[in-house]
């Protein structure tokens, strides 16, 4: 909060001090543009684009407040109590029934509940990530051909390599599902990264 007042109070008296001296109105008008946008890139940065999985936890951590934040963190570091605290209040925050499709069918699946990942996933709106939790949903199933036509689907290839990693974990090909974790890894930033990273840390560390 603090760093906040802070920087809107410089970019407001560094606009008066334009004006007091009559700098032409479309200076200030792109010094204020380009300030606000260099700003928010920095704050959103770590949980978007940034490849440092560290500098995404912390903002994570920082943004414990946010029920979003607070979940994946949950799931991403096996805290059930967290998750399930978390899921609720975002439930009962967010309205918009695609997004508690997407959050609800994420919990169903750390749980490894396919029923209930299965009751929830149709409510996702964009058929991409409808596809992807399908797929994902088929490889809990041990229905390892249809995740993998699922996967072929996927346009995103974080999304397929993800899918592959799963099935060859659940088949016991360490060395494929390591293969496929990395490439997932190496294709994502911010949160996906993160969370990728921290579902299979175990390889990242061998």
């Amino acid at each position: 909060m603090k760093q906040h007042v802070l920087f809107y109070s410089f970019v407001f008296l560094l606009c008066f001090l334009l004006g007091f001296i009559q700098a032409p109105f479309y200076l200030i008008a792109l010094l204020l543009i380009l300030s606000m946008s260099w700003y928010m890139y920095i704050q959103i940065s770590p949980i978007l684009f940034s490849k440092d999985v560290h500098k995404s936890e912390k903002f994570i951590l920082k943004h414990q407040k946010n029920p979003m934040y607070q979940f994946y963190y949950a799931i991403a570091n096996n805290l059930d109590d967290e998750a399930e605290e978390a899921l609720a209040k975002f439930n009962a925050k967010y309205k918009n029934s695609h997004r508690q499709a997407l959050m609800n069918t994420s919990f169903a699946l750390y749980r490894k509940d396919v029923s209930e990942a299965k009751k929830h996933v149709v409510s996702i709106k964009p058929p991409v990530y409808r596809t992807y939790y399908e797929a994902l949903i088929a490889a809990e199933s041990r229905q390892y051909d249809g995740a993998k036509r699922l996967a072929e689907q996927l346009p995103k290839g974080w999304m397929k390599e993800s899918v592959l990693a799963e099935i060859s974990q659940k088949q016991g090909n360490r060395a494929s599902a390591k293969q496929h974790a990395e490439s997932a890894y190496e294709q994502t930033r911010g949160l996906q990264r993160y969370l990728i990273y921290k579902n299979n840390e175990t390889y990242f560390a061998s």
